[in-house]
């Protein structure tokens, strides 16, 4: 009888092994045959996704049989998804090209890129051409050793000279030349909140991805149009947290 028992718990527990996975592997390139790294793949509705690395190389393991549709997105580069069906524990190779976009293809996904994440605000005020924009290029471009010292090259941003390692107070120049207020404070924003009580060089220019300018109450946009913005905002955008802290 026991005997018995123990060949129907094994039969049992044969049943209800785990299915073999499969798994899916390959290269990625573009249509010159150069392999592409950082490539996005996505197993929809199977919840798995890698991306290629710097040999253009993949592999997604884990996956369960059945017929899957496969994405592969990177930027520049025209999306390709492909359908593949995978028997339980199977292996297989999925190489796969990607088309580049045309150049005028190519400007629209830059575009629609910059108008998403922490920077969409600043690009997209930027599009519309009203008031000065400092991008990361430019600030790697002129060296300055001070965010002051980058506001020094905008036309009508006055910078008062104090002693080194000191605060250098910013004014806009048209604004305290129109405003009845003799001293006429600015306007200070941090990645999109008001920076109270603070600097510009509280921020060193390594630490900056990008400053808008807005110099006048006319310049100024609604997002930042206050009770207390005529004359002027600067708005300050960090590079990522860690270096977005005070200099002491």
């Amino acid at each position: 009888m026991l005997s018995l028992v123990l060949i129907s718990w094994a039969g049992f527990a044969h049943g209800q092994r785990t299915p073999a996975r499969g798994v899916l592997h390959g290269v990625v390139h573009d249509s010159s045959g150069a392999r592409l790294a950082r490539v996005e793949i996505v197993v929809l509705g199977a919840s798995a996704a890698t991306v290629s690395d710097d040999s253009g190389s993949y592999r997604l393991s884990g996956l369960p049989a059945g017929t899957f549709r496969v994405r592969f997105r990177h930027l520049a580069y025209a999306p390709e998804t492909t359908t593949v069906a995978l028997a339980a524990g199977e292996t297989r190779e999925l190489p796969i090209a990607l088309t580049r976009f045309a150049a005028a293809e190519l400007e629209s996904v830059v575009i629609a890129d910059r108008l998403r994440g922490k920077m969409a605000p600043f690009n997209t005020r930027r599009a519309r051409g009203v008031g000065t924009f400092i991008t990361r290029d430019q600030i790697e471009a002129r060296q300055s050793s001070s965010v002051s010292e980058l506001l020094r090259y905008i036309p009508g941003v006055g910078v008062q000279q104090r002693m080194a390692g000191e605060p250098q107070p910013v004014q806009m120049r048209r604004s305290a030349a129109t405003t009845a207020q003799g001293n006429c404070g600015v306007r200070i924003y941090v990645d999109g909140h008001r920076y109270e009580n603070g600097n510009v060089d509280d921020f060193h220019p390594s630490a900056v991805e990008g400053i808008e300018v807005y110099r006048s109450a006319s310049e100024v946009p609604a997002e930042f149009r206050t009770a207390d913005a005529a004359c002027g905002v600067i708005s300050i955008w960090t590079r990522d947290p860690e270096t977005a802290r005070r200099r002491p």
